[in-house]
């Protein structure tokens, strides 16, 4: 369980920590890059309208991957125009996407991308996914769990930075196995139902809603932040790090996202690739939002399979919101799980 913040590190975010700096942590007020978003998305339209290359599915799934393209280019970069993408912007996003993604969705997305900008008359050239070092598939396969001590550098990075909800971030995700996306539905009024009922409520993927049991330490967490949210003013049905504006929890999820792709190197252990464990996978060779989901489950796991070692899969499964006890294996460090041997 990671430790809690002091009380003097929790204080109301400051409205400077969601504009300033916006080319180095890649934010751009809502109301600039929602502008760009559209006029992006505008062009592709007329690209797409004209289009007629390869199966009308095929076409769709790399419009639907170019519109993801053109959300990060507004938040980013506050480009205006498709056919200005250069290979930079390609690069980076290339990189966003290995945080999170699968290595068919990566390439097939970056295909997508590499579709349109050619029918957009571009003189520049992006690269082929061989030259672009993307992951191979290799699900399972690698432990994408952050140490201790990466998680307590990140806090500090994050602290010194001034940045409230990525310090409760580190908190949360690890603790209670969220999603970023749930993290950033989380409301304060789950928080004060969880303190009351002693099990957090969260929303997940398709609006589905499971209970996360809460023990001592967890409820510490949940009554820290129920004394920060009374302190910087949130009622019960505001976001707990999220604003209430449109879009201001996709707007959250992307800003965490992007902290971690720009900040990573100043906590991330630069051998993790090399650490080796006896009997444990190898560790994968960055790190993720959703790396701190397999801390939960490997902590989880561990608790459950002292008490009843033969349910540890089903509950880490429940807990984090699967349907399917095997996909627990891909979050669990051993290179054959407890309830395997």
């Amino acid at each position: 369980m990671s430790d809690v913040p002091n009380e003097k590190s929790i204080s109301p975010p400051q409205e400077s920590t969601k504009l300033a700096d916006s080319q180095a942590e890649g934010k751009i007020p809502a109301s600039v890059s929602d502008g760009a978003y559209k006029n992006l998305v505008s062009q592709l339209n007329s690209i797409l309208k004209h289009s007629n290359e390869r199966s009308i599915k095929s076409r769709h799934r790399y419009y639907e991957a170019a519109k993801r393209f053109c959300r990060f280019l507004a938040d980013n970069y506050r480009l205006q125009k498709f056919k200005n993408v250069e290979e930079r912007h390609f690069r980076a996003y290339a990189e966003y996407l290995k945080e999170n993604n699968a290595a068919t969705t990566i390439q097939t997305d970056l295909s997508g991308i590499r579709y349109f900008h050619e029918k957009s008359g571009s003189k520049n050239k992006l690269s082929k996914n061989d030259h672009l070092d993307l992951p191979k598939r290799a699900v399972g396969k690698e432990n994408r769990a952050w140490t201790p001590e990466e998680i307590s550098k990140a806090r500090a990075v994050a602290r010194e930075m001034g940045r409230v909800d990525v310090e409760i971030s580190l908190d949360l995700v690890p603790a209670f196995g969220l999603r970023i996306e749930e993290l950033c539905r989380l409301k304060v009024e789950y928080l004060m139902h969880a303190k009351a009922d002693g099990q957090l409520i969260v929303q997940g993927k398709g609006k589905k809603t499971r209970p996360i049991p809460v023990d001592e330490n967890q409820m510490k967490i949940i009554k820290k932040y129920l004394d920060y949210a009374k302190a910087s003013g949130r009622y019960p049905s505001d976001y707990l790090i999220s604003s209430s504006e449109k879009n201001g929890v996709l707007h959250e999820k992307r800003s965490l996202q992007n902290w971690v792709s720009f900040h990573r190197e100043k906590f991330m252990d630069e051998n993790r690739a090399d650490m080796k464990e006896e009997g444990k996978k190898d560790r994968h060779e960055t790190i993720s939002w959703h790396g701190l989901r397999h801390n939960y489950a490997q902590r989880r796991f561990e608790e459950v399979s002292k008490v009843s070692p033969e349910k540890a899969k089903k509950v880490v499964s429940h807990d984090l919101g699967h349907g399917r006890e095997e996909i627990t294996d891909i979050y669990l460090p051993f290179l054959m799980t407890k309830t395997q041997k």
